[in-house]
């Protein structure tokens, strides 16, 4: 039988095999990608040296050079991951217009109706890899299936290099016995949540039924689907910068105060953030609008260098935002907060040190909450003393 058309590449380690194309020498030997001026330096990145000698991305950095005491560390160099990334998706967009930026070193192609081109999916799949190898030195997993959450366990269990293209009949059973760790929405809180449950396998999750996949939490019943192997959702070529959430509030009476302002952008952002969460997404980049009553408007945006998705992060980013936008004394009547570069904020994207996971906690149980009650269950404590009460967001296309 005939092998699904998503094809999912991930090239693992991106950032270090470009680290060693760009210097031979590190070849073979342990090295991590961190910042080492950042005050507390984790592991971007790492060879697969490094990674046998038990190193893992997140690490501290200190840690990491106590384990593996012979350890070079490389700062990162954005420039040259941007541009091998922006080759990446170039060559996948010479097979098709369907091209997903899926997180660094990962695309999703949609391969149908380019048969007449490039041959069968199998064959289009070894053609990409020699064009990737060639223009950047790098080999990474691929996996064909007919969907994205098959095609991105399959590259897992068969990376660092590998290749499998799965017909139909073969896709259950093999999420089925994978680790749960390898479904994607699936991190380290999740992970933690399913070991009290003995949940251990994908199939496992799979067999859950419907009252206890919502017990799981907001995103329960979405992820027992994906274990199922069913996933809807297409190949998006819509480009990161593009993809947005956006939400806006009008103030009454009109006003000057920036707590109001604050606290009203804060609600906004719980409920944004939220939206995005439930899709295992994030945002890098945040718009504010704020509209004043005599008909003039001003701007403001944030950019961060990764993918954030809990509140606090948000509002982190946000709130700069904000104050870029508040360039005049006028009252204001109306603010808009748009969130944007949306990408997945799963465990591959998301640096994880010890120090945020009580704050990962805290924002699982907010999201629960919201879940089952909704907003209007948990309000902050700042604004029912202001008399405020929540906005409400809507999703929509930058």
């Amino acid at each position: 039988m005939a092998s699904g058309t998503i094809l999912h590449v991930n090239a693992v380690g991106i950032m270090a095999a470009l680290e060693e194309g760009f210097e031979p020498s590190l070849r073979g030997r342990p090295f991590v990608i961190a910042n080492m001026d950042a005050p507390r330096a984790v592991v971007l990145d790492l060879s697969p040296q490094a990674h046998r000698e038990g190193l893992r991305r997140g690490m501290v950095l200190s840690l990491a050079r106590n384990l593996c005491r012979n350890l070079a560390v490389k700062p990162p160099r954005a420039e040259l991951y941007t541009v091998a990334e922006e080759r990446l998706w170039r060559i996948g967009m010479e097979y098709t217009p369907l091209v997903e930026r899926a997180g660094r070193g990962h695309l999703f192609i949609d391969l149908r109706g380019t048969t007449g081109l490039f041959g069968a999916p199998e064959d289009a799949t070894q053609r990409l890899r020699k064009d990737i190898h060639e223009a950047l030195g790098l080999s990474p997993s691929m996996a064909l299936a007919t969907n994205k959450t098959v095609s991105k366990v399959a590259t897992r269990v068969f990376r660092p290099a590998g290749f499998v293209a799965l017909s139909p009949n073969e896709e259950r059973g093999l999420i089925r016995m994978q680790p749960v760790g390898l479904l994607p929405g699936v991190g380290p809180l999740l992970l933690a949540r399913f070991g009290l449950l003995d949940i251990e396998d994908i199939g496992d999750l799979a067999d859950l039924a419907e009252c206890e996949a919502r017990a799981i939490g907001p995103r329960g019943l979405e992820l027992v689907t994906r274990a199922r192997g069913i996933d809807t959702s297409p190949v998006d070529p819509e480009l990161p910068e593009r993809r947005s959430v956006s939400g806006e509030l009008v103030f009454e009476p009109d006003t000057t105060d920036p707590e109001i302002l604050r606290l009203r952008l804060g609600g906004l952002v719980t409920e944004l953030g939220f939206a995005l969460r439930k899709e295992g997404r994030g945002a890098r980049r945040a718009s504010v609008e704020l509209s004043y009553t005599d008909g003039i408007k001003s701007f403001g945006n944030a950019k961060n260098t990764r993918v954030v998705a809990r509140d606090d992060e948000l509002l982190d980013l946000a709130l700069p935002a904000l104050e870029q936008a508040r360039k005049r004394r006028v009252r204001v009547r109306h603010l808009e907060l748009r969130l944007s570069w949306i990408e997945a904020a799963g465990p591959e994207l998301d640096l994880f040190e010890p120090a945020v996971a009580k704050s990962d906690r805290l924002q699982s149980a907010l999201d629960r909450v919201h879940g089952k009650h909704g907003f209007i269950a948990l309000i902050p404590c700042a604004l029912l003393s202001a008399g405020i009460g929540l906005p409400h967001a809507s999703e929509g296309r930058a």
